[in-house]
């Protein structure tokens, strides 16, 4: 008989989320409540955008004082909600109080007024039912979910930080992964609290970055990243496959001989972060390399450009980082297209018959021997001009 559909009548008969009460303290007692923004919104998403209309029926200053350069008013309004529910319109009112502040007039009588009205409208919706905050004047709120927390665990089970919010548990979760440097430490934070990250999954499968990925993902790849690959083998996606082809060992003492590039900002090489206390994996970049690697032929079917494609398993994930320049190959960009359409880069190598990982080491120690090759050149130069200075002196 009330004319809503039964979508609607279980929206309005179900519980409101608890993740969506907010709590403030008014005169020494906590207050819950429910953001203006979130109950107009669930009238949107529940009556439709144009099947309810709020009409302000009556509005009174109830007082205005100037002192100084502050001026502070506030008004009580009434609200009426009008709802458009199949051929019947249901009609409720609300009222509701605010006051405000500011040097200017305007302004002061403005944050007045909003404050008022949504107090007001909020106060109307909440006759619709629970979740439009109705159930928080229950005082056992039974019609509030249960609480969301979270608890972050100590590597020997006890509770290093408990009833935490969604973005409460990453954030203290993110920094022990920032200022453990103990692979082995962080290896045993990760497992044991692998079960509440995929609880946070469940809990808020909203909580996404703007490109979409889930927290939890990212906190797994922030342990990928800082912990070895042995460490990381049982999170990795492709763990149980073919591994990556080994690195023959002479080429691999010429990868880590590799100088640095010089600093931008002080005198002599870069950092290498590689060798810090909280040391995070090195990630060369070399744009000549990058630009040598591209003018070869394509390492499939030898065709002209090519794209200087980065092996991705070659180094532990980072976030928003490739791996380092000197895991690349070319790659014609048919060929490149279809490796990122493939799925599991290692799997279509493996089909192909071919190791990148070794192309990859005999191009970076072709690039290797240039420099060693410029530098030699450039400190014979050097000498040859300290000689001929030495000689006119």
């Amino acid at each position: 008989m009330s004319g809503f559909s039964p979508a609607q009548l279980k929206k309005l008969t179900g519980k409101l989320d608890r993740a969506r009460v907010q709590t403030r303290c008014v005169e020494g007692r906590q207050l819950d409540y429910i953001e203006g923004w979130f109950a107009l919104s669930e009238a949107n998403a529940i009556f439709g955008f144009a099947n309810w209309d709020r009409e302000t029926v009556h509005l009174e200053r109830l007082f205005e004082r100037t002192r100084g350069e502050m001026t502070s008013c506030a008004y009580a309004i009434r609200v009426r909600i009008r709802v458009r529910a199949g051929k019947q319109i249901i009609s409720r009112e609300g009222t509701g109080c605010g006051s405000g502040s500011a040097r200017n007039a305007a302004d002061a009588h403005d944050l007045a007024i909003k404050a008022a009205e949504t107090d007001a409208s909020k106060r109307a919706l909440a006759t619709f039912g629970n979740r439009f905050g109705l159930c928080l004047y229950d005082k056992d709120q039974a019609g509030v979910t249960d609480r969301h927390s979270l608890e972050v665990l100590c590597p020997d089970g006890t509770v290093f930080a408990g009833e935490l919010s969604p973005e409460g548990f990453c954030t203290a979760l993110r920094k022990i992964i920032e200022s453990t440097a103990d692979q082995a430490e962080l290896g045993r934070w990760r497992d044991r609290n692998a079960d509440q990250i995929e609880r946070l999954r469940s809990l808020a499968p909203e909580l996404k970055t703007q490109r979409g990925e889930h927290y939890a993902d990212v906190l797994v790849r922030l342990f990928q990243a800082r912990l070895p690959v042995a460490v990381t083998a049982p999170t990795d996606p492709d763990h149980g496959k073919d591994p990556p082809q080994s690195i023959p060992a002479e080429i691999s003492e010429v990868l880590q001989s590799f100088p640095l590039a010089a600093s931008r900002i002080a005198y002599g090489p870069r950092i290498d972060k590689a060798a810090l206390t909280f040391k995070t994996v090195r990630r060369l970049r070399d744009k000549a390399h990058l630009l040598k690697v591209g003018s070869l032929p394509c390492l499939i079917c030898g065709r002209h450009p090519s794209h200087a494609h980065h092996l991705r398993f070659a180094q532990p994930p980072g976030l928003s980082q490739k791996v380092s320049d000197e895991f690349v190959v070319p790659l014609c960009f048919v060929h490149h297209g279809e490796l990122h359409a493939a799925g599991s880069e290692r799997d279509w190598w493996h089909r192909l018959g071919l190791e990148p990982l070794a192309v990859a080491a005999q191009l970076w120690a072709g690039r290797v021997a240039e420099q060693q090759s410029d530098a030699r050149s450039e400190r014979l130069s050097n000498s040859d001009e300290e000689g001929i200075n030495f000689v006119s002196q």
